[in-house]
């Protein structure tokens, strides 16, 4: 019986490890490419593709871009493995880059949908995450020529400053295609009539 409980336990401790692991190992496929500094601001590319804009660091922090109702600040991005965010703020402060420029690997799962129930622009308030590490909010939008995925951005003067870019344009499409029908989906699901 105690050799049972004994190995019951190495096994359970082993099981404990391998998921360990495998978390790290999938939380670490986002890789920073590229840091750029401003005065004011820092930029962070990642697999070459994906470029996170406007961040506010001190020697300790990183502070996404956030846009602010009603007194809470809502926060375009969030690192989703603490580790993973220490690893850039070290490289923020480096000044350097530890990861090849090869790896271009994008991998994306749609994490929220909350659908507007008496919409004006905003018909569904959106995330996605990348790779397990990184996750950006976006809205559904309504133009003239029907829905469309707007991305972080903030306005200066008469302009859009984009917050958030995806270089690859077929990768683009694909998400933007993926998070309008997810959100149709839910909608009629929800059996929500917009207009």
């Amino acid at each position: 019986m105690v050799y049972f409980k004994i190995m019951n336990c190495k096994f359970i401790l082993s099981l404990l490890f391998l998921s360990f692991i495998s978390a790290n190992i999938f939380a670490t496929d986002l890789k920073v490419t590229n840091i750029t500094k401003t005065d004011k601001n820092i930029n962070i590319e990642f697999n070459n593709n994906l470029t996170l804009c406007n961040f506010i660091s001190d020697n300790n922090s990183l502070i996404s871009p956030y846009y602010e109702n009603k007194g809470t600040k809502y926060y375009y991005f969030h690192f989703l493995n603490r580790n993973f965010k220490n690893d850039i703020i070290e490289q923020i402060k480096s000044d350097t880059v530890q990861f090849p420029k090869n790896d271009k690997n994008i991998e994306y799962k749609i994490n929220k949908c909350n659908i507007v129930k008496n919409p004006k622009k905003v018909f569904a308030f959106m995330s996605i995450i990348f790779n397990n590490t990184v996750e950006v909010q976006c809205n559904i939008m309504k133009g003239d020529y029907g829905l469309w995925v707007a991305w972080p951005s903030v306005k200066e003067k008469d302009n859009w400053n984009k917050l958030f870019t995806i270089k690859d344009n077929e990768l683009k499409k694909d998400i933007e295609s993926a998070l309008i029908k997810f959100y149709k989906q839910k909608r009629d699901k929800q059996n929500i009539r917009q207009k």
